[in-house]
């Protein structure tokens, strides 16, 4: 599997929930195809360096995924049907530097949502007829 990155230019006048769908879709081929996406991040509408279909801003959504190879033909098909999408990029990484970062990266973002998650437990009141779980004490010896 190799690591990527892609960039999503969405129309502009589309809602929210339009976005969500669309990103959805790609996020879904991504994980059919065996790939894991490490980071999805919104940047929002911005003014593009050219125009491109009659618009003059676009919604740029940014991925960092592994995959197969194969995922990547799939991830331009779609790119090409889907309406909302009027420019796509994707990059193979090859730095090792690159490689090395999103690996970490990917470790620790685990293990930070698996910290809030359990101490989302903990802090969650417990609901009728149940138990909360024990809290360990720490004793300095």
């Amino acid at each position: 599997m190799n690591y990527y990155e892609k960039i999503v230019i969405l129309d502009p006048n589309l809602e929210e929930n339009a976005v969500d769908e669309t990103v959805e879709r790609i996020k879904d081929l991504i994980i059919k195809h065996g790939g894991e996406i490490f980071k999805t991040e919104k940047w929002g509408r911005r003014k593009l360096a050219y125009e491109l279909n009659k618009h003059q801003k676009g919604n740029y959504i940014f991925l960092l995924f592994k995959s197969p190879p194969s995922t990547i033909l799939e991830l331009e098909k779609l790119s090409k049907v889907v309406d909302p999408i009027i420019k796509f990029m994707v990059v193979k990484l090859t730095n090792k530097k690159q490689i090395a970062a999103v690996s970490q990266s990917a470790a620790e973002t685990a293990a930070k949502e698996a910290e809030d998650e359990t101490a989302a437990a903990r802090e969650k009141p417990a609901e009728a007829g149940e138990v909360a779980p024990p809290q360990e004490e720490k004793k300095n010896v």
